[in-house]
């Protein structure tokens, strides 16, 4: 039996990590949902005062998740997950990672609200986040510009500090 924990899942991102970042960020289909960033973004972010970079490490010791935090830190203690990408979608990493990502934003900070934009059309990532508690906010048409140029929708999406008090005991670590 593997066992999980916190621990041994997160690592913060180096800028040594950033072309493996972008190796993920353009697999196929993930500029439709997730968008790219170049590495002059990645480098200004990763270095950004409120600004987390995550990764979760594979058995060969390479990213095979990534996420982007901002709003570390701020007096609102509203906390957005900018993105978060999986190398191989369907293999049950994306729910530890964000579980994870979920446990450190709550217990290992004073956020009140993580939040994230996600495309109304993204339905792995849509059971990803409502099977881990975040509700729909609100949808802002037109939210968004894909990398091909087309505007979409976003679908706004949070968990607070007191739903995940509530659910802790029901996750498994």
């Amino acid at each position: 039996m593997t066992v999980w924990t916190r621990q041994t899942i997160l690592r913060r991102a180096s800028a040594a990590d950033i072309p493996m970042i972008m190796e993920m960020e353009r697999r196929p289909g993930y500029d439709l949902f997730v968008g790219r960033w170049d590495d002059a973004q990645h480098l200004r972010n990763i270095s950004k005062s409120g600004y987390l970079y995550l990764v979760h490490d594979g058995s060969e010791g390479l990213p095979i998740a990534f996420a982007a935090l901002s709003g570390l830190g701020h007096r609102d203690g509203d906390v957005l997950i900018n993105r978060m990408i999986v190398r191989t979608p369907g293999t049950g990493t994306g729910k530890l990672f964000l579980r994870a990502i979920m446990s450190l934003a709550f217990e290992g900070a004073p956020t009140y609200r993580l939040w994230l934009r996600v495309l109304p059309d993204n339905l792995r990532a849509l059971h990803v986040y409502r099977t881990q508690g975040f509700r729909d906010e609100r949808v802002v048409p037109n939210g968004g510009v894909r990398s091909d140029g087309v505007r979409v929708d976003l679908l706004l999406m949070s968990i607070l500090r007191e739903d995940w008090d509530a659910r802790t005991d029901a996750l498994e670590f």
